[in-house]
């Protein structure tokens, strides 16, 4: 008699704790999350005694604790995608960063002025597109600037033989490349 005394006690004591927990939770989307735990928890405060009777709570215990061992199995690999994903994203844009210091090496290889260079790479760590722009050094070291945004490569041979150099290594199409010249 005793055990089913404690028993109800459990169970009354469970429903009005979860009556309190849903109502103080701010949101109604929030509310079927808990009652959906709470069912389970219902679950196995209802069934724990009747197995204890048959001896059979040993089996719900390990079950129970499987279940946990396999979400947080499944959580951990869900952490561990998201770390893969963010750490290739964080070596494609280390890699871009060095091919474009790469290119600026060129650049200046050329007697050219890189202002600004932007490497674009595939999934792959393939180079897809290369946009840059260089400026064309005077002389005297003193230069006014004449912007142009449009890829002017064939107005300039220098430029042109850059963009050529830069089409070899990285073998690229030469609409893959784009040299923006700000003349000087």
């Amino acid at each position: 008699m005793e055990l089913i005394y404690v028993w109800v006690k459990n169970i009354v004591c469970f429903y009005i704790f979860m009556a309190i927990i849903t109502h103080l939770l701010p949101r109604e989307s929030y509310r079927k999350y808990v009652r959906f735990f709470s069912g389970m928890l219902l679950t196995i405060l209802v069934v724990t005694p009747v197995l204890s009777v048959f001896g059979k709570e040993d089996v719900l215990m390990k079950k129970i604790n499987q279940a946990g061992f396999f979400q947080e199995l499944d959580n951990l690999k869900l952490d561990t995608r998201y770390l893969e994903q963010t750490q290739k994203k964080v070596y494609l844009e280390e890699y871009e960063r060095a091919i474009a210091m790469d290119v600026e090496r060129i650049v200046e290889g050329r007697q050219f002025k890189a202002l600004w260079t932007k490497v674009h790479l595939s999934e792959e760590y393939q180079v897809e597109s290369i946009d840059l722009e260089v400026r064309m050094d005077g002389e005297n070291g003193i230069s006014i600037p004449k912007v142009s945004f449009s890829d002017e490569s064939k107005n300039h041979p220098e430029v042109h033989a850059l963009k050529q150099e830069l089409m070899e290594f990285y073998q690229l199409e030469e609409e893959e490349i784009q040299i923006a010249v700000q003349d000087g």
